[in-house]
């Protein structure tokens, strides 16, 4: 029996946008059509949302990688029971894949290809960043499966007024943050549907549905290694371009901030100049790093990491701006951090 089609679909918006419940909407709708689903729900799988930012970060890698098992095994040719499923995942972190396989059990999904059901994944998260959808997008492609993306349009307004009658809401702020922060997908983006919160109609939610069964009708082809190469140069590219603009904001900042200091013309010709030196090292060491990574190095990353970097500089005497110039890079490199640390915190204390 050949294996059974498969889809990711996303679901993302502001907290409180209401895609839980379109999520059990659809799961209805679905199984309407003799389809099979699986809601992975992010906040279920990681719960907390104090981590610190590299944990944070490497917990939704896990949820990654155990979609990624999952796939895998639901679409080979060996069948997993359960009580097998943790040596399915072995990078995974462990609390994590525990809860994936809780979810799992819960729904009555099992790690098999003797299903010949259809299987639409119902991704719930906030997804603000396109990069984050970008890396489902992804991993569709890597293990040759189909891709939709819903993003659940909610006014600013009902959102804040829906978290305020949560049992545990998130502070205004964080929505306020999230909302100037929310990338929305392209609308020319055929694998994309754009619906209004408020009030989804059966008519929507058919259109929704229909794009469900284009994707599982249209996998997304697995690219081989000379394309996902020449992919990763464009991202790279495209990437350092960004970078190499938010350290010349920061140089131009810093440089600005001296003149207003009353640094001397020497002070501030010795500050470019090594300014500079550290910008064209830190860009190549950059790429380096991009080239492996590419969706890990947000514009805020990257600028915390350069001002870091400045900060290190003058702290181990490697030049000398001054007292009053190290005074103020060592301030700037902190307000860098700072903000960093408030991104940070915003990304954390999300949830759907």
């Amino acid at each position: 029996m050949s294996p059974a089609r498969a889809c990711l679909c996303l679901l993302f918006g502001l907290p409180a946008a209401g895609k839980s419940r379109l999520a059990e909407q659809l799961r209805g709708h679905a199984h309407s059509r003799g389809w099979r689903t699986l809601t992975v729900t992010y906040d279920l799988l990681i719960p907390e949302r104090d981590w610190r930012e590299a944990e944070w970060k490497q917990h939704r890698k896990t949820v990654l990688a155990c979609l990624e098992r999952f796939l895998q095994h639901s679409l080979s040719e060996q069948t997993h029971t359960l009580p097998e499923t943790h040596t399915l995942c072995e990078q995974a972190d462990a609390g994590v894949w525990m809860r994936f396989e809780q979810l799992l059990r819960d729904q009555s999904v099992f790690l098999s290809h003797t299903h010949s059901q259809p299987l639409v994944l119902l991704l719930d998260d906030n997804f603000y960043y396109q990069s984050m959808r970008q890396q489902i997008q992804q991993l569709a492609r890597r293990t040759g499966v189909g891709f939709c993306q819903v993003f659940l349009q909610c006014s600013l307004g009902v959102c804040v007024q829906r978290n305020r009658l949560r049992v545990r809401p998130l502070p205004d702020a964080v929505l306020l943050q999230m909302s100037e922060r929310l990338e929305p997908p392209d609308s020319r983006d055929k694998h994309s549907l754009t619906l209004v919160a408020v009030n989804i109609t059966h008519t929507q939610l058919q259109q929704l549905m229909d794009l469900c069964a284009s994707a599982l009708e249209n996998p997304l082809r697995v690219r081989d290694e000379q394309q996902q190469e020449a992919d990763r140069q464009i991202c790279a590219s495209s990437v350092l371009h960004q970078a190499d603009q938010t350290c010349r904001r920061v140089v131009s900042q810093t440089i600005k901030t001296a003149r207003e200091r009353q640094a001397s013309p020497a002070e501030l010709q010795l500050l470019s100049a090594e300014l500079n030196r550290l910008k064209c090292v830190f860009l190549q060491e950059l790429r380096r790093a991009v080239l492996q990574s590419p969706h890990t190095h947000t514009p805020a990353h990257v600028q915390a990491q350069f001002e870091h970097r400045i900060h290190r500089c003058l702290n181990t005497g490697r030049t000398d701006p001054g007292p009053a110039m190290r005074t103020v890079l060592v301030s700037e490199a902190r307000g860098a951090l700072s903000r960093a640390d408030e991104e940070h915190t915003l990304t954390n204390t999300s949830t759907s």
